[in-house]
């Protein structure tokens, strides 16, 4: 068994925008270097592509007629057996950092130690929110923790490396999940130096978007500035995980972690003329998924198996 699990997700990142998976437009140099080390699925799907019920099928392994969640923002029952429960049954220090959506209303609501945090022990989360700009936690006590001006993504790795060195410094097994916000809109909130990476004139657009189409959810909306932005969030994802790839090297812990990269679902961006997720389509419910670890899993493999979130904890 791994040493190490480090389970990474995004939110709202469609399978499609990845450069290993042949995206004309996409920057992802890390998790593409990540597939070339590891194994990438190419037909990995969301099992409900909404957030809270998706995040709770990945920590349970359950569906939701069986964990109750079936809708956003209503908590996962405490006697649901987690990844985290069973992870410290077998001894992980572990640890979840960034957005939880899994304590039900309200959105800003404080999850204390104990049941409501499913196992986890190490703990810079916040129940839900979307504003990047202005990075919110809580740690132990219910005093919120602010880091204004930040990119909340880089807040969120500075205290994923805040836990991999305390791990390592002390030998201990770990089992770490951060779960970062975007893509998710609002996709402008990106810092400038990737917004400048794309040019939206130039974007290459799927066959089935439909910009045009005058539905409520994208009015007076840019197709091409959203999905422009939308690709800059997912290049700043990538630049994060290089950060936490990177330190796994420095601190000789890479051969035995299994590093996990996904997201809870996917995001229409005007395909069918629709935006968001919640739909059984192409782009609402695939979802990437690549994984590293280098003493047990095979060097630069793709399979078309088919997998979804339901699959990870049971694998």
């Amino acid at each position: 068994h791994p040493s190490r699990f480090q389970f990474v997700f995004a939110d709202q990142w469609r399978g499609c925008d990845l450069g290993c998976a042949g995206s004309p437009d996409i920057r992802t140099p890390r998790l593409d270097r990540m597939a070339a080390e590891g194994v990438r699925l190419t037909r990995c799907y969301a099992s409900h592509p909404v957030c809270t019920p998706n995040r709770a099928i990945m920590l349970t392994g359950q569906y939701s007629v069986k964990t109750g969640v079936i809708g956003n923002d209503l908590p996962l029952p405490p006697e649901v057996p987690t990844f985290g429960e069973i992870a410290r049954g077998h001894g992980y220090a572990t640890g979840y950092i960034g957005k939880w959506h899994l304590d039900g209303m309200p959105r800003d609501k404080f999850t204390p130690p104990g049941p409501r945090r499913h196992g986890f022990d190490f703990w810079a989360a916040y129940n839900c929110f979307h504003d990047y700009f202005h990075p919110r936690y809580y740690r132990d006590s219910p005093e919120m923790i602010e880091a204004p001006g930040r990119y909340e993504p880089e807040v969120q790795t500075d205290l994923a490396l805040e836990f991999l060195q305390q791990r390592a410094a002390e030998g201990e097994p770990f089992c770490l999940f951060l779960s970062y916000g975007p893509p998710h809109d609002p996709y402008r909130q990106v810092p400038q130096h990737y917004r400048d990476l794309y040019d939206p004139a130039k974007l290459t657009l799927r066959p089935n978007v439909q910009p045009e189409l005058d539905n409520p959810l994208v009015r007076g909306m840019d197709c091409r500035e959203s999905l422009a932005n939308y690709y800059a969030a997912v290049t700043a994802l990538d630049t994060e995980l290089g950060r936490l790839l990177d330190a796994l090297d420095s601190n000789g812990l890479a051969e035995n972690t299994l590093v996990v990269m996904t997201s809870d679902h996917g995001d229409m961006l005007w395909s069918n003329g629709w935006m968001k997720k919640q739909l059984p389509y192409e782009e609402s419910v695939h979802i990437p998924l690549v994984a590293r670890w280098p003493a047990g899993l095979p060097v630069g493999f793709t399979t078309d198996a088919l997998f979804c979130s339901c699959d990870l904890l049971p694998t």
